[in-house]
């Protein structure tokens, strides 16, 4: 995948970004927000066998696995974050994520790259529309949603069968794709057309 913005270029990972993706993966920002990115404590090799994994199912639309992009700045050609797709496992939709090291947060590149992204999906994929989630303790990801066009479908809250407990709530936002042939895409949009009492 290869997609060019007015200050970014979102495109494939290699084998020579292993270390840029590393300094991502173990950046403060992102451990609060995402621990679980790639996998807990991934060694160098391990971050190397998940870059390859993405080289072979890009493009196959096979994305049980949460495939990742590079973020990276144009100007100084330095990766500064990840943008993320994958069928959610627990969800079977096609969900959209980002992260940007700390030090880059703030600046609209997450939304600048999920914005190419999701266009990028949108013309080359059959989807409907796409997913984010979040936790309802990041306002950060909350606003790039809103500025990468998706809407708040609405607010979860995950019950645990297993433990028989509610566990954390979480926002659930659509982004439809523009020439889908869907036609009411969110609750309140079916006219009223009389013939129900």
């Amino acid at each position: 995948m290869y997609a060019e913005t007015e200050r970014l270029l979102v495109r494939d990972f290699g084998l020579e970004d292993v270390e840029a993706l590393a300094k991502i993966k173990y950046d403060p920002q992102v451990v609060e927000y995402l621990p679980g990115f790639i996998k807990r404590d991934a060694s160098h090799q391990e971050i190397k066998e998940a870059i390859a994994y993405y080289d072979r199912v890009k493009g196959t639309g096979n994305y049980e696995e949460e495939v990742l992009y590079a973020i990276v700045l144009k100007e100084s050609q330095e990766i500064i974050g990840v943008i993320t797709i994958s069928d959610s496992s627990f969800l079977y939709e096609l969900q959209v994520g980002w992260v940007v090291r700390g030090e880059h947060c703030g600046r609209g590149y997450a939304s600048e790259a999920t914005i190419a992204l999701t266009d990028y999906l949108f013309h080359s994929g059959h989807y409907d529309y796409l997913i984010a989630v979040m936790d309802v303790d990041n306002p950060a990801s909350y606003q790039t949603a809103l500025k990468s066009g998706f809407l708040l479908f609405e607010k979860r809250t995950v019950y645990d069968y297993k433990y028989g407990r509610y566990c954390d709530d979480y926002y659930y936002f659509r982004k439809f794709n523009p020439n889908s042939k869907v036609k009411y895409r969110f609750y309140g949009e079916l006219e009223y057309d009389g013939r129900h009492s």
